[in-house]
């Protein structure tokens, strides 16, 4: 998959290469077997490099892996995450230019340095902007397709390209860049006011909903129209269910926990069966909100 030239090339470019890393390591679930090559990438000639001879559909684009599963037996190709030259905030007034391998925390807390609003919703939530504009993260009424201004990304044809907001669909936790690299995000903000600062308000509501202390790929499955997925799991009466050390957790029905050794197939199963359980007791098929690799 990867010749000794393209090895050295990438070194050269400043790319960290590792073989047979466990996944587990890269993931907040903490679950996932050895993958042929794991590759930090430091800046886009490295990237644009490894997307000219190298098959994407061999590539997988990892953020900070907050919201996916990995399979037990590991990954059959190359998973890459952006670092270095991938990781920065400028501000301009109320714009924000930022790397797309940048932490969507730091973004907000720079957010509040520079007294600017309309992104305290996303205090809490994991991963990179990159990752959280792909993926349309959010609640379930405020998302960060709100805030975004433009990308620059990689295309199918690992061409370099641009888009403005007016020209990118979003949808709940879904986009039109499912074919996208991105490498640069560009946020429109409001000044701050105290009428309408409230970050505090969101990290409290979500310390006090959500399980925190053990490992989890956050919410398991999208909200369907109207109706909350996790009401549907706790009034299936799923609540603390475990199968071998994963686990429904007893706080928040649409969270799945990595009590301490799980593996994919465990939560697999939770999976399946909650989804015959709610379909069983109010058919309705919830759809899986986390990226289940194979």
């Amino acid at each position: 998959m990867l010749s000794k030239r393209i090895i050295n090339e990438l070194l050269d470019l400043g790319c960290i290469i590792l073989r047979n890393e466990l996944l587990s390591k890269h993931c907040s679930f903490r679950i996932g077997g050895p993958v042929d090559f794991f590759i930090k990438i430091p800046n886009e000639a490295a990237l644009s490099f490894l997307l000219q001879y190298v098959n994407r559909k061999k590539i997988y684009i990892l953020g900070s892996g907050s919201n996916v599963l990995f399979p037990d037996n590991g990954y059959n190709g190359i998973v890459a995450t952006l670092v270095g030259e991938f990781k920065y905030c400028f501000v301009n007034k109320y714009n924000i230019t930022c790397g797309g391998g940048t932490q969507l925390s730091d973004i907000v807390n720079l957010t509040t340095i520079h007294n600017l609003t309309g992104l305290e919703f996303a205090i809490g939530i994991p991963g990179t902007i990159g990752g959280a504009t792909y993926c349309n993260a959010g609640l379930q009424t405020k998302w960060i397709s709100s805030v975004i201004n433009g990308i620059e990304f990689f295309n199918e044809n690992s061409q370099k390209a641009y888009l403005d907001r007016k020209d990118i669909s979003f949808k709940y936790r879904t986009s039109s860049l499912n074919t996208c690299i991105i490498t640069q995000v560009r946020l429109k903000l409001n000044k701050k006011s105290k009428s309408n600062y409230n970050i505090n308000k969101y990290l409290y509501h979500r310390i006090q909903t959500q399980p925190m202390s053990l490992p989890n790929a956050g919410s398991i499955f999208k909200n369907p129209i109207g109706l909350n997925a996790g009401k549907l799991i706790e009034d299936a009466q799923l609540k603390g269910v475990c199968i071998g050390k994963a686990k429904i957790s007893e706080k928040h029905g649409n969270f799945i926990l990595n009590t301490g050794g799980a593996c994919a197939n465990e939560v697999l199963y939770l999976i399946k069966l909650i989804q015959a359980k709610v379909k069983q007791k109010f058919n309705i098929t919830l759809e899986p909100e986390i990226k289940i690799i194979k």
